[in-house]
């Protein structure tokens, strides 16, 4: 059942919210945000096709499955419910603990939909998304900022505020650390689905490609800030990066160069989520600003772009799209944001 609303958990949630916005932010526009936060929509662009609450008080994370059928998405009493969005069933809700202090900040679903994981800031749990049950429970050293989980959840990918990345085999039990980042804080990971590469970006601004059986770096691209999200194109052809000010770019995997830089404008600066279409063609995006974008990898153009929807009662009236992901019959594109609501929104293009 979703969590009844209280004043006390809107203020923690929106309190959380702000906080995200700071971290994820330069503060040379950070007063952009605050003013395009406080604008009601009156251009929303597109309406969605479908509109779900997931959180009737907001949400704090969430994620989405490769297809777009299923979704994880953390809420203000430290639960994550597993959504199916094809019926929109809340299936299974999953707690670490009573702890106030131990909310759901990371998650992810493996790309055969088979496992998930979710994470407070010392412990991550893998789950079975058949049964909903735990694999186990685990600790970590140091504060968790981001999660990633290869097929059947083999691998494991951390990213820790200390500036280290650690790749774990579940099987074997076997533990690599990454220390590439300078010791800045690592704000973003993501992985192959079959665990062979890692690819995280932090605070030192790089975003950098790793192999997870040696450690050692393929590829290196510099930004000219922190970076804040990283996310490769399933089949290993394409990766993506994006910093505080404008630095969004995709790389060419194969030989490591910059393929195009996304046309951002100033209140764009920041994104949220990204996901690229199957083919390669396109890429999806999600910022702090309620902004849904859709963009061509070849040019780097806006081909589409839409508002997650939010709730009237916030003041400020804004939302953060958490996550976004294409649908599996590559028609539509899924969406989760802060204020509680996943949307799905026809993917007809621009002329």
């Amino acid at each position: 059942m979703l969590e009844k609303p209280n004043h006390a958990s809107q203020k923690r949630l929106l309190n959380h919210i702000s906080s995200r916005i700071g971290k994820i932010r330069a503060k040379t526009v950070f007063t952009k945000l605050v003013a395009l936060l406080l604008l009601t929509a009156c251009e929303n662009g597109p309406e969605p096709v479908e509109t779900w609450q997931h959180a009737t008080t907001g949400s704090y994370e969430a994620s989405l499955s490769e297809d777009g059928n299923f979704a994880i998405v953390s809420t203000v009493n430290h639960q994550a419910g597993y959504w199916d969005l094809s019926s929109n069933k809340l299936l299974f809700q999953w707690r670490h603990s009573d702890n106030p202090d131990s909310g759901i900040i990371a998650s992810d679903i493996s790309p055969d939909g088979s496992r998930a994981i979710t994470a407070d800031k010392q412990t991550f749990v893998i789950w079975n998304t058949t049964s909903g049950k735990p694999y186990g429970f685990w600790q970590t050293p140091d504060d968790i900022s981001a999660v990633a989980l290869s097929d059947k959840g083999r691998y494991v990918l951390l990213g820790l505020r200390s500036g280290k990345a650690i790749h774990i085999d579940m099987e074997t039990g076997r533990r690599l650390e990454f220390t590439g980042h300078r010791i800045e804080p690592i704000a973003s990971v993501d992985m192959s689905a079959n665990g062979e590469w890692a690819f995280t970006g932090a605070s030192d601004g790089r975003a950098i490609l790793w192999n997870t059986q040696t450690g050692q770096p393929r590829f290196i691209f510099e930004h000219e800030s922190r970076v804040t999200l990283v996310k490769l194109e399933a089949d290993g052809r394409l990766a993506f990066s994006s910093g505080t000010r404008g630095n969004a770019f995709i790389w060419n995997l194969e030989s490591g160069t910059e393929r195009v830089r996304l046309a951002l404008k100033p209140r764009e600066y920041v994104i949220s989520a990204a996901a690229f279409s199957k083919d390669g063609t396109q890429i999806a995006t999600g910022a702090p600003g309620r902004d849904i974008v859709l963009w061509s990898t070849q040019s780097g153009g806006k081909l589409n772009q839409w508002k997650a929807a939010t709730r009237d009662q916030w003041k400020p009236s804004g939302a953060i799209v958490w996550a976004i992901a294409f649908h599996e019959d590559g028609r539509h594109l899924i969406t989760e944001a802060s204020s509680g609501f996943g949307q799905k929104w026809l993917l007809q293009l621009t002329d």
